[in-house]
């Protein structure tokens, strides 16, 4: 049905559209040759004043006419107008003779004479059909043509020439003249030879033409004046009273068709005089179509018209609408009968291939038994037998399929178990590896921690614990590492966010970093944004994974030159709605090869000399690219050979900018003490070298213990002397630590007791249940000094006592708190130079500056100091704190 739609359709708006074509051709060809016609004729009406006239003139210049001889010249002038040949001849010679004759339409031919005898009289004769003189009509007494201005035009000129339209004397009606000056054969002037063309003429001409049905013609001049009009018979402004003749502006004609059409010619060209040839135009006239056409009328003796034909397009398009019509209701008929037979046909052949449609929705669903009958069309019987044919072979197929589907699903269902065990065996390996490898650790790590704190450890052996320190930890990300593996493997590696104070926390990355990289005597470089957020909400540990671990490896693969650390703020954009933090590592070391960039994010592998490769395991870009694609973004790597990298990532976390951090351990000075009186801690655990590292860490510092090797001796001891904190491990004999908390909770006497577990078991899931039974924090063995006086210090709300330093009594060097009005400080100019060097983060060239500085007066010497103090610190923020304070009082 479609295609008999589109085919009918497309035949219909095609004939229209030829029809339309053939009609604008037509009517181009058509207004060409009746623009030829109308100039042709015009300038043939033209030349023959000019012709009757010239034969005068040329007989006078010759000697061969007797201008004296007035009856022979009346005689003659009586045969031209007679014959139709002129309307008007007149001469007039320099002595004030004349002699015209002129045709007065009804009232017959009259002779105007003026002989030389008589002047200044002329009379007027009437003539008879053989030009004899039958009556003296009037007598003029003063009559001289040598005043008339067509006299004196053709005398100033030298030449044939035309005068513009006047209203004749005797018929009034518009003409024009042409006036040719008589000379003998020496150029002596002998007086102007005189014909008039009346326009009228040319207008019987233009209305006798019939262009289309309502089409019409007119002529103008340069000025846009009406010469003549096929509609209008005098189209000038006549004033018989007066005896005068004004042109019309085309423009201002009371034809609307007229008007219209000059002012279109006009938009088009601009001026007349612009047309120098035939143009064809069209324009809308009362929303209907009009065709133009603009021709030339031009000779050499001043006529320069222009004749203009315009047509309604619906004077051709008539018979193309009546044909339309006709072409329209035979598509139609054709349309109406396709359709009904296309519907039955249509029909007599969709019914079979409803049937087989519905046959084979009928199998999809698993009605195999199921088949069509056989149609009486030939094709349609083939494919009927073909997919009867086909039925049958997938009922067979079928059938042999869910057997063989029913062997794979149980040789998948045993392969999946065989790998489920294998995974949970591989689980609880690690799991188990990590926590028996955690307990010795932390008596390791726990005790060199322990041996470090004493001040009475000399160097020599403080050295060695140092390196047991490094080495423990060194085996604890080792075994960290496996454990991050195995929880990629396993997509059970997740992020545990909390709120962060961003500059404390990337000063503290700082402070690790810059250690190592002063030991290879590189250049660290901290930039961060001046519009850092105060706080974000993220997973701590990992995010100060990925960055230690990325600046590890810069300064690892670096042997001279620096390593810088941006930390930039990045606006919201179109495409990333929220703000973003962009970190950005680079160093000048020895660049990755392009082709290797992929592979150094792939577990276990490394790129560099072997002697670097053997400093790692290879895990942790793979396990920094995991953990910031959990946090939405990818570190990207740019690097050349030979010039260094750049790693970077993006990562969108929520900010907050009015946050206060809340106290922690000052990792620089040592705990001696807290205030206020001694806390009791009950410590649980089944290993006693657990229980000693706990006991040795806070004993020294003032602390009281009861100790219990399980979770049931833990409950007793709490009811007979009731701690201020409990610390118990998991995994204990008896009764382990989850039962302990739950049976604590349920406890009225004990259930406030602030617990803090600590467990070699790294799993998110242990982490959870023991908070979930009641637990207040959750440490992992091997416990970190740091760590656990936080934690301790955030469950009983302590204030530490720190050990005095010699920085402390050192009078030269002000705290932050003091009173910065005491201070003396440097002139405006160099405290605005220490503020934007602090504010771009360049902190060793500010320590450099701040040296110079404090050279010009030893006055300065306790400002610069303190400032020197922050920048050792990277305490930027402080450092443009105390630098504005003193800015505002200078």
């Amino acid at each position: 049905m479609l295609q008999i739609f589109a085919t009918v359709g497309l035949t219909g708006y095609l004939s229209l559209r030829n029809g339309q074509k053939a009609v604008n051709e037509v009517s181009s060809q058509l207004r060409k040759e009746m623009s030829d016609r109308i100039n042709l004729q015009v300038l043939n009406y033209l030349e023959r004043p000019y012709v009757a006239g010239q034969g005068f003139v040329s007989a006078a210049r010759e000697g061969q006419l007797d201008l004296t001889d007035i009856t022979k010249l009346e005689r003659t002038f009586w045969q031209l107008v007679s014959q139709d040949t002129i309307e008007f001849i007149q001469i007039a010679l320099d002595d004030g003779t004349s002699v015209q004759v002129e045709d007065l339409q009804n009232k017959g031919i009259v002779a105007l004479v003026a002989p030389k005898a008589n002047l200044p009289q002329r009379q007027i004769y009437q003539l008879d059909n053989r030009g004899e003189r039958t009556a003296l009509i009037e007598t003029q007494p003063k009559f001289d043509p040598r005043s008339r201005p067509w006299y004196k035009t053709a005398q100033q000129a030298g030449k044939p020439t035309w005068t513009k339209p006047f209203l004749g004397n005797a018929i009034k009606t518009a003409s024009i003249a042409l006036t040719q000056p008589m000379y003998d054969n020496n150029g002596a002037f002998l007086g102007v030879q005189n014909s008039i063309l009346r326009i009228e003429k040319i207008h019987h001409f233009l209305n006798a033409l019939k262009v289309g049905q309502t089409g019409q013609t007119f002529i103008i001049d340069r000025s846009g004046n009406l010469i003549a009009s096929s509609t209008l018979k005098d189209p000038y402004i006549i004033d018989l009273k007066e005896k005068t003749l004004q042109q019309i502006a085309a423009t201002k004609s009371e034809n609307p068709a007229i008007r219209a059409t000059t002012q279109a010619i006009l938009d088009r060209f601009g001026t007349f005089g612009a047309i120098s040839q035939s143009q064809q135009l069209d324009f809308l006239l009362a929303d209907r179509r009009q065709f133009v056409q603009v021709s030339t009328i031009q000779d050499e003796k001043g006529i320069d018209w222009l004749s203009v034909i315009v047509v309604p397009e619906s004077d051709f398009m008539a018979e193309i609408n009546a044909n339309t019509r006709t072409t329209v209701l035979l598509c139609l008929g054709a349309l109406g009968l396709a359709t009904v037979l296309g519907i039955y046909t249509s029909r007599w052949i969709t019914d079979p291939i409803l049937k087989l449609q519905q046959a084979s929705e009928a199998i999809a669903t698993g009605e195999l038994d199921r088949t069509v009958e056989i149609n009486e069309i030939e094709e349609l019987a083939g494919l009927a037998r073909s997919f009867n044919q086909m039925a049958a072979q997938l009922k067979t197929s079928f059938s042999e399929l869910e057997d063989r589907v029913a062997e794979r699903t149980l040789e998948l269902q045993q392969a999946k178990e065989i790998a489920d065990n294998a995974n949970q065996a591989k689980s609880e390996f690690l799991a188990n590896m990590s926590h028996e490898l955690r307990t010795p650790l932390n008596g390791i790590l726990g005790y060199a921690q322990i041996l470090n704190r004493s001040p009475e450890l000399p160097e020599k052996e403080r050295h060695g614990v140092n390196i047991i320190h490094q080495c423990g930890s060194h085996l604890l990300t080792l075994i960290n590492d496996v454990l991050e593996i195995a929880k990629i493997e396993a997509r059970k590696l997740e992020l545990i966010p909390n709120l962060i104070h961003l500059p404390a926390f990337l000063e503290g990355v700082v402070e690790i970093c810059k250690v190592r990289s002063d030991q290879k005597g590189l250049e660290f470089i901290y930039q961060p944004d001046p519009n850092l957020p105060e706080a974000i909400e993220a997973d701590e540990k990992r995010l100060r994974q990925v960055a230690i671990n990325l600046l590890g490896n810069a300064i690892k693969f670096t042997d001279r030159g620096s390593v810088t650390f941006k930390v930039e703020l990045l606006e919201p954009t179109a495409s990333v709605p929220i703000p973003r933090l962009k970190f950005q590592i680079e160093d000048t070391g020895i660049g990755i090869e392009t082709d290797r960039i992929d592979q150094i994010f792939q577990a276990f592998e490394q790129v560099g000399d072997r002697q670097r490769q053997s400093e790692g395991t290879g895990l942790g870009l793979a396990i920094s690219q995991k953990i910031v694609q959990l946090m939405g973004g990818e570190i990207q790597v740019n690097s050349v050979i030979g010039e260094g990298s750049t790693f970077y990532f993006e990562v969108a976390v929520p900010m907050l900018r009015n946050w206060k951090q809340q106290n922690s351990v000052d990792r620089e000075r040592t705990i001696t003490g807290c205030e206020g009186v001694s806390r009791h801690i009950l410590i649980v655990d089944d290993k006693w070298e657990n229980r000693s590292v706990v006991v040795n860490l806070l004993e020294p510092i003032g602390f009281t213990f009861t100790e219990a090797e399980n979770g049931q001796i833990a409950l007793e001891k709490a009811r007979q002397q009731l701690p201020d904190l409990i610390v118990t491990d998991i995994a204990m004999p008896v009764m382990d630590g989850l039962e302990m908390l739950r049976q604590l909770r349920a406890d009225e006497q004990l259930s406030h007791l602030p617990v803090i577990v600590s467990s070699a078991s790294v799993m998110q899931v242990d982490r959870q249940m023991s908070l979930d039974a009641g637990g207040n924090d959750f440490l992992v063995k091997p416990v970190q000094a740091e760590e656990l006086f936080t934690s301790i210090a955030q469950q009983l709300q302590l204030t530490w006592k720190y050990e005095a330093t010699g920085s402390d009594t050192n009078p030269a060097v002000v705290s932050p708190e003091a009173d910065c009005a005491k201070l003396a400080v440097p002139p405006a100019a160099d405290l605005q130079i220490l503020l934007e060097l602090a504010q771009d983060g360049l902190l060793k060239q500010l320590a450099e500056t701040a040296a110079q500085i404090g050279q010009k007066d030893d006055r300065y010497q306790p400002f610069i100091q303190q400032i020197q103090q922050l920048a050792k610190k990277f305490q930027s923020e402080k450092i443009e704190a105390l630098i504005q304070e003193h800015l505002t009082q200078v």
